[in-house]
């Protein structure tokens, strides 16, 4: 269908290294051609650091809408020749699904592999060290636009090009953006950790860790 959503990029890391002090990263990613392979753990050769914050079952893939990157250049116009993906550390890069459309819990077709939606993006304060500016990361929680992570129910193949295919959507579900309204709003109330989170399909991490 011409207007299904559609994958734009997918992008791998090397070790990199970011910042005055040299700190090792996997924020520096670089688009890949053809198809690669999606693992439980995420796509084949991609780099990660520390696996404490990234990776694992429940964030093997991380996806972060193109548009997003229009409000990011209007916002720092500046920078906005940084502003193309994967700039933000991203695995995917999709149009026509963005942090308001996109539910926790959703499963996705995209090329061979099935991916299930599993927590937002708490955005690294490399990101900022990497764009070159100490806002950025802060402006994209308070938009609640921070992308999303997957975890792999089927393994497969992805490349550029490929639709993305709306499987399953739980009952009762709640959008990324929801999440976000939810989390900002405890921070207001200086509320840190309320215990669990009835929102199906959520990660573990954020159920309890808020």
């Amino acid at each position: 269908m011409s207007d299904s959503p559609r994958l734009k990029t997918v992008c791998i890391a090397t070790p990199s290294v970011i910042g005055p002090r040299a700190v090792s990263t996997g924020i520096v990613k670089q688009p890949i051609e053809g198809k690669i392979q999606v693992t439980e753990m995420g796509l084949e050769g991609d780099f990660q650091v520390d696996s404490r914050v990234h990776g694992g079952l429940d964030k093997a893939v991380y996806q972060f809408p193109f548009e997003t990157y229009t409000t990011l250049a209007e916002a720092f116009p500046h920078l906005a020749d940084r502003f193309s993906s994967p700039c933000v550390g991203e695995n995917l890069s999709s149009s026509g699904m963005t942090d308001n459309t996109v539910y926790i819990g959703d499963c996705y077709r995209v090329g061979s592999a099935l991916l299930q939606v599993s927590q937002p993006r708490m955005p690294c304060w490399k990101l900022n060290q990497h764009v070159g500016n100490s806002h950025v990361m802060a402006l994209l929680v308070s938009l609640m636009k921070t992308g999303w992570y997957y975890r792999v129910l089927e393994t497969g193949h992805v490349s550029a090009g490929d639709t993305f295919i709306l499987e399953d959507r739980l009952q009762e579900a709640w959008t990324v953006e929801a999440i976000w309204t939810h989390w900002l709003d405890l921070r207001a109330q200086k509320k840190q950790v309320v215990g669990s989170v009835p929102v199906p399909g959520l990660s573990t991490q954020w159920r309890f860790d808020w």
